[in-house]
């Protein structure tokens, strides 16, 4: 078994959450058929300090590794969220550093670079950084691209959330290209001004609806990835849009998206 010990705290930090003893859990999940993730975890919390000690049967593989991640993160949001929710307190927990089984520390970073690849709505400086002057007015005038950027965002880290935010993220594109609140005359809008076809936008609101209504068991972590990856070029495309004062982005530039 394959050792992972994950380091992080309880946000914001509080000195007095301790959690007595230990907390366990096992998982034994399917991954790619037939192979299973089995899995235990051992989690304990003193004075905001959070450890999760993981046993898993599976290392080596960027998704085997996350999925243990995702597992460590599920025990420790639930423990601490079970608290939250008993004293009515905003609380979370950020894991911040992981120790492999290779033996080296690192730092956890929930990072794709392949979504940064998709941005063309924000240019990267020469000396690494980004430029938001032309996009920061249009988010913060309009709610609905604030929350729906927000959500994309944070989909990245709360990866069982991640279809439900993207989905919302989505509609809230579509309800901006059309406030009179015709989803109809919305949906017509977003793919004829960012050239993306109806079916390549029915899969990001198709593995959204299951979790919507409750069945946050129906999806796989690829179809997961590929709804993320999907949403991230619909949100560049609307941004793209917005910055041309709302004018459809030119074909040769963005071509139709099936």
């Amino acid at each position: 078994m394959a050792t992972f010990r994950f380091a992080g705290r309880v946000m914001p930090p509080s000195n007095e959450f301790t959690v007595e003893g230990s907390v366990t859990a096992n998982w034994n999940d399917p991954i790619d058929p037939p192979i299973s993730l089995v899995m235990s975890a051992a989690l304990t919390i003193d004075k905001g300090v959070v450890e999760v000690l993981c046993e898993s049967s599976l290392s080596g593989t960027e998704n085997y590794e996350g999925h243990v991640h995702l597992r460590a993160n599920d025990l420790a949001n639930a423990v601490v969220g079970s608290y939250a929710f008993a004293k009515g307190m905003g609380l979370s927990v950020l894991l911040e550093t992981v120790v492999k089984p290779d033996g080296v520390r690192y730092n956890i970073q929930e990072c794709r670079p392949d979504l940064e690849a998709l941005v063309t709505v924000l240019h990267s400086r020469q000396d690494g950084g980004i430029n938001i002057t032309a996009i920061l007015p249009i988010i913060l005038s309009d709610p609905t691209i604030f929350v729906a950027l927000n959500d994309l965002v944070s989909s990245l880290t709360r990866v069982q959330e991640a279809p439900v935010k993207c989905g919302r993220a989505i509609d809230a594109i579509r309800h901006s290209m059309a406030p009179a609140n015709d989803r109809k005359a919305g949906w017509i809008a977003m793919r004829d001004n960012l050239n993306i076809t109806q079916s390549f936008l029915e899969f990001i609101t198709e593995h959204s609806k299951g979790p919507r209504h409750g069945d946050v068991k129906s999806g796989t972590f690829i179809t997961t990835r590929e709804t993320v990856r999907r949403s991230w070029i619909v949100m560049n495309r609307f941004l793209e849009y917005k910055k041309r004062s709302d004018q459809r982005l030119p074909l040769p530039a963005f071509p139709f998206l099936s």
